[in-house]
């Protein structure tokens, strides 16, 4: 009888440190949901940045940008930040802004080829952005 209760007094003394170990392990995984919040986040910046480019050279109007702008927020709920991070992308496009206006003094026939090439690269993103996307 005492020889069970020795054995048994040890797995309850040795069952805290594995139990310890897991939740420690359970922790160190990121979480799903701020997985998708960052991610919703930061797509929210890229699309802010690139929806300053095409109404710069691509000729969408403000009246296009912000449709676009409130469709993406729905599509985009889980960003916690959706107007602040749009706003950051869009500063951004402001430097984008400078390097094409310069292109466009310095090289005429390059930067018609890169508008161009990055209003339909843009267009395709913003496309692909829209679609219906299966639950997860």
């Amino acid at each position: 009888m005492y020889k069970n209760r020795s054995c048994h007094s040890a797995l309850l003394t040795r069952a805290p440190m594995p139990m310890l170990l897991l939740s420690l392990l359970l922790l160190a995984q990121p979480r799903p949901a701020l997985a998708s919040e960052d991610s919703a986040n930061a797509r929210a910046e890229a699309a802010g940045q690139r929806a300053h480019f095409v109404r710069e050279f691509c000729g969408e109007s403000a009246q296009d940008v912000e449709q676009y702008k409130e469709k993406l927020r729905t599509i985009f709920a889980e960003a916690s930040q959706f107007d602040s991070r749009w706003q950051a992308g869009w500063r951004r496009g402001d430097s984008d802004a400078i390097q094409m206006r310069s292109l466009q003094l310095n090289s005429p026939p390059e930067f018609a080829a890169r508008v161009k090439s990055n209003c339909e690269r843009i267009k395709w993103q913003a496309d692909n952005s829209l679609r219906a996307r299966p639950p997860r």
